[in-house]
């Protein structure tokens, strides 16, 4: 009999007890359903969060000194020159750059001081970014305005007004779906409430020197839109720093921490305030900036495909700076601690995928245990007859495999119309988990990952399970009696 025979054989010898194959099936099926929804919900949701992270703060690369990433001083500032834009504009792989400078310096007003942290930035680059706008209070309830509006207002609403005190909001919708949320009558009091807390608007585009601060850092500075605010630090070079600027809005991010201690300032702004320029002998000027940061075409991901092309990128501006004073850092070691915080949650879903993986392992080892006592009197005599061990055991080989790439192939053509729709169409969080994210600027969604390598570890792992269960059959085959088992 050739070996397309004992193959027909042992896929009918499948269907001869049709419960015990499904069961078998099944079992490692679900393992695999739930392993790669598990583990591309855990990808998709990771290289979101990176994304997000990377691309909004610390970019994909940065250009920045030698030393400054092991002492972040702003005397290790580079020189923010044509040239280096140039070399940025010719790249097709680099999508957006954006320089920053920052630093931090003593915010007062009158008695009250208190720490800041200075960000110089391009305004509409920040707004093309990070979308700045949604992040400066349009709405803010200080103690006059509260003060004011309670006054003619009846005690339940004013109690639950009160509630809102000197808290800032981005929109009319997000501040009167929180006063609504609360119970608050907002059909009879919230056109008084938009007029008696609104902000000076904020025009983008006519910043000149007027700077952005965190909503809690003005109130703590008892300080508003249109009034001035003190700043005192270390500038460029050891000279110091010292300026008074127009407060032309407030920020309301979703983290407080920033609210408190944010000052943001044009670019321009920043780095005359910090001195951070030179004259050279033709008398043309040399602005400086932190560092350089820059987004590619490609996503910043936990897939090792996606940093390579990325660190592709870093080496060819590397190549064409062509300065030892210079150096490209790429995403991974610009936020190690997000690195770090992932690979422990990524390890704890390895455990889990594994303890599943043990369960069903046990699960498809009982039952072919049972499968080989079932049919014990079978193989004793199918040897009886002549069909020798060897034969017998590939026979037996083949039904194993046949049940794992059944489980397998099903698990995944179950699984493929999941994972496209969650990738296509993310779960959108709402809620203290959406605001959770919102904390960190960015979008309340957990997408899949889609159809990617960690497809190929769930058929590695079916495999070695198939694999160790066959052991044991084929085991339990080499030592069989045929006369004990004629007599099962």
């Amino acid at each position: 009999m050739n070996i397309f025979g004992d193959i027909r054989i042992a896929w009918r010898n499948l269907w001869r007890n049709k419960r015990r194959t499904i069961i078998t099936i099944s079992s490692i099926f679900f393992a695999v359903f739930f392993s790669i929804l598990m583990r591309s919900f855990q990808l998709g949701t990771y290289s979101h969060m990176i994304d997000n992270m990377v691309t909004q703060f610390s970019g994909h690369l940065q250009i920045q000194d030698v030393d400054y990433m092991d002492n972040q001083m702003i005397d290790y500032s580079i020189p923010y020159t044509d040239s280096i834009k140039q070399i940025l504009d010719d790249n097709k792989d680099v999508d957006f750059y954006f320089p920053r400078i920052q630093t931090g310096s003593l915010a007062s007003s009158g008695l009250n001081s208190k720490f800041a942290l200075v960000m110089g930035v391009d305004y509409q680059k920040e707004i093309e970014l990070i979308d700045l706008k949604r992040n400066v209070a349009e709405f803010f309830l200080d103690s006059s305005a509260i003060r004011i509006l309670t006054e003619g207002m009846d005690k339940e609403n004013a109690e639950i007004l009160l509630k809102y005190k000197n808290k800032a909001y981005s929109s009319k919708l997000d501040l009167r779906e929180n006063l609504f949320a609360d119970g608050f009558d907002t059909a009879k009091y919230i056109s008084e409430v938009y007029q008696k807390t609104a902000l000076l608007e904020v025009k983008y585009n006519k910043y000149g020197e007027d700077v952005l601060v965190g909503y809690k850092l003005a109130q703590y500075l008892e300080l508003t839109v249109g009034d001035s605010i003190i700043l005192i630090g270390q500038g460029f070079e050891g000279a110091t720093a010292v300026g008074k600027f127009r407060i032309a809005g407030l920020l309301n991010f979703p983290a407080d921490a920033f609210n408190e201690r944010f000052v943001y300032m044009p670019l321009h702004t920043a780095q005359i305030y910090l001195s951070a320029y030179r004259l050279d002998d033709n008398q043309d000027t040399t602005y400086y900036v932190n560092y350089v940061a820059m987004n590619t075409v490609y996503q910043a991901s936990v897939r090792e495909g996606d940093y390579k092309r990325i660190l592709k990128v870093k080496n060819e501006v590397e190549e064409k700076l062509n300065n030892k004073m210079l150096t490209v850092v790429g995403w991974r070691n610009l936020n190690k601690d997000l690195i770090q915080g992932i690979q422990m949650d990524n390890e704890s879903g390895k455990i889990m995928i594994f303890v599943l993986y043990l369960i069903i392992a046990f699960g498809v080892l009982g039952t072919v245990m049972m499968m080989i006592a079932e049919r014990k009197r079978e193989f004793g005599m199918m040897m009886a007859v002549g069909l020798k061990r060897r034969k017998l055991s590939f026979i037996v080989s083949v039904e194993m495999f046949f049940i794992g790439m059944i489980a397998t192939v099903a698990g995944i053509v179950v699984t493929a119309p999941i994972i496209w729709y969650g990738h296509v169409h993310p779960i959108v969080l709402r809620g203290e988990a959406a605001k959770s994210m919102d904390m960190y600027n960015m979008e309340p969604v957990l997408p899949f990952q889609s159809f990617d390598t960690y497809i190929l570890s769930q058929l590695l792992v079916v495999a070695v399970i198939v694999a160790i269960v066959l052991i044991y059959a084929l085991l339990k085959i080499r030592k069989l009696k045929v006369i004990n088992a004629l007599r099962a």
